[in-house]
């Protein structure tokens, strides 16, 4: 049995200070613990802020690993709105994500918005409706394809993150309309969206990638197991699919250890080490450049 290196790996989703949360490391700490490990290039995400210029500023200061930045829709940037959309991706965010802790899903499954099992942001009381991307007649908003066809132009990354299922198959499906390539299915499996195997395959073969983090299996969230993952990606074909750690949550070891066990666990469960490498490096790769 090989131990799998993590060196040229790109982690596609990593949580790091600052942030509403707790993190276990801030911008910084997090990308020099990656370029010790040799990874390639890293992809910062935070609920409440673009995290692009925070890594251009880092990007001044490490050489032989990159550092990206992305934005997530959440209420602190106005939501699905297309103009702070343009704005991360003129100034080179390579990620838009849906929304995650205000999606209207995320907060019927939590009990609210800004809030985990167990994590919990204190967001103000200010009533409001979690965000969806269907207008007031059930179809796709005006916003939200606006912002597909911005992320499209830009060829950048749309995650799916926390909207729910119905929402997340007419948002694919538009994209796969409008010709955008880069679409990635966010944690799968944890409670929000919660897809089946089969639902997933549906997606994947609609030209969607799926993208599996350490904090699905993690102790703390443990919403799938190892073997689950691993018939996924059997199921559905490692051409389909990245790993990613979703780490920096202060009960998670560092991002790039998450990752390293994670690869580990899935390579002593049976993976290819060649498929390990391409879960890791070959599909973010595509993805992110």
């Amino acid at each position: 049995m090989s131990r799998i290196s993590i060196e040229g790996a790109c982690d596609l989703h990593i949580h790091s200070h600052p942030c509403l949360f707790p993190r276990i490391g801030d911008d910084r700490d997090i990308v020099v613990d990656a370029a010790s490990k040799g990874i390639k290039a890293v992809l910062l995400k935070c609920h409440h802020e673009s995290t692009v210029s925070r890594a251009r500023e880092l990007n001044r200061e490490f050489e032989g690993i990159d550092v990206f930045g992305g934005i997530v829709l959440n209420y602190y940037v106005g939501g699905i709105n297309p103009q702070a959309v343009e704005a991360a991706l003129k100034l080179g965010a390579k990620e838009v994500w849906m929304p995650t802790i205000d999606a209207d899903n995320h907060a019927k499954a939590h009990g609210g918005r800004g809030k985990y099992d167990v994590q919990d942001s204190n967001p103000s009381e200010v009533d409001a409706d979690g965000i969806t991307v269907f207008d007031s007649e059930g179809n796709i908003s005006k916003n939200t394809k606006e912002v597909v066809n911005l992320v499209k132009e830009y060829n950048a990354i749309l995650g799916t993150c926390h909207l729910a299922k119905k929402e997340v198959y007419e948002l694919v499906k538009y994209a796969k309309e409008q010709k955008l390539e880069k679409v990635l299915i966010t944690h799968p499996y944890f409670k929000i969206p919660n897809f089946t195997m089969e639902e997933l395959k549906q997606l994947t073969d609609m030209g969607a990638y799926a993208e599996f983090g350490f904090c699905t299996v993690s102790p703390m969230w443990n919403y799938a197991s190892v073997d689950k993952i691993l018939n996924t990606i059997n199921t559905i074909g490692v051409d389909r699919a990245v790993l990613m750690s979703d780490a920096g949550q202060i009960h998670n070891p560092m991002p790039s250890e998450s990752l390293r066990v994670y690869c580990q666990c899935l390579h002593e469960k049976g993976m290819k080490e060649a498929d390990v490498y391409k879960l890791i490096k070959d599909n973010p790769t595509k993805l992110l450049y």
